[in-house]
């Protein structure tokens, strides 16, 4: 199968010498699975939300997109968090990340404070979500952008997150994907505050942050359904609340999350929005505060 037949399977569209579609490993809103043909003939797959490559070649499989034959390939290879630390293309990756946070600065006064206050939420001071100027999207267009680091059970940093912004910071930047990650990043998250014994745990940033606004409990960004499913968390962390996305994909992803960290001796809840909103930071703008998760 070539990159383009996958790609119009799955509903989406030339950018340039890639395809873009949404990722069928996630409840994706907006293409985030960049697919081409390589030099050698083989497809390559990368999902820019953090996907890891294994799940998603494992669901095209399953759905009969896939040559069992083949071997995985990628635009970027993703291996786990549990693969080789001496994996060059892993350090390579976590290299350029971490060059792209320490070149990010305090968000204050920024595009990003603006971006969070049209989503309804203040920025924090914690320094654990930066602004940079200009950063290159897929697309070759330059934007401003929102940048969290993603970190690994152990605190160390394995990747980041970002948010493509309108230069005003008005909302997202008029690219596709908005929102990509860069790393191995399997089994982290962006921690929006320290580790303690008790935290709140969402797919989104935005979600995540309107919980931690309207409750004070610290909270974890896992940036996706699989990164819901595949966070790792430390020892420290005793009770979780997992914040649950009002769909199919994302309250599977909930229980997922939560039946496995019940298995591991946590103490676990899930909340849900209210009835018609899809996630805490829809339900935030609506005025309605989330339900009581302390």
């Amino acid at each position: 199968m070539s990159a383009e037949t996958l790609a119009r399977t799955l509903g989406g569209r030339r950018s340039g010498r890639t395809w873009l579609a949404c990722c069928p490993a996630h409840d994706d809103r907006e293409p985030s699975l960049a697919i081409r043909d390589g030099d050698d003939g083989r497809v390559l797959v990368h999902c820019h939300a953090g996907c890891d490559q294994r799940t998603v070649i494992d669901v095209l499989r399953r759905r009969g997109l896939w040559d069992s034959t083949d071997r995985p390939s990628a635009l970027r290879p993703g291996p786990s968090s549990s693969a080789p630390a001496t994996d060059p293309d892993a350090e390579q990756r976590i290299a350029a990340a971490v060059r792209i946070w320490d070149a990010s600065h305090d968000a204050r006064g920024t595009p990003v404070a603006t971006y969070l206050s049209s989503r309804g939420l203040v920025l924090p001071f914690s320094g654990r979500i930066r602004f940079h100027t200009a950063l290159t999207h897929s697309t070759g267009t330059v934007w401003p952008a929102m940048v969290g680091l993603v970190r690994d059970a152990a605190d160390q940093p394995i990747g980041v997150h970002r948010t493509f912004l309108a230069r005003d910071g008005s909302g997202k930047a008029p690219v596709s994907p908005a929102k990509m990650a860069l790393g191995p990043i399997r089994g982290g998250a962006v921690r929006l505050a320290k580790a303690a014994k008790k935290i709140v745990v969402g797919e989104g940033i935005e979600t995540v942050l309107s919980v931690m606004q309207s409750t004070g409990v610290p909270g974890w960004a896992a940036l996706s359904t699989s990164g819901l499913r595949t966070l790792v968390l430390p020892r420290l962390v005793e009770e979780v609340v997992v914040l649950a996305d009002a769909d199919e994909p994302g309250e599977a992803a909930a229980r997922d999350a939560a039946a496995r960290w019940v298995h591991e001796g946590r103490r676990v809840r899930i909340a849900r929005p209210d009835e018609g909103y899809k996630d805490f930071n829809d339900m935030l703008r609506g005025q309605v505060g989330p339900r009581r998760v302390a």
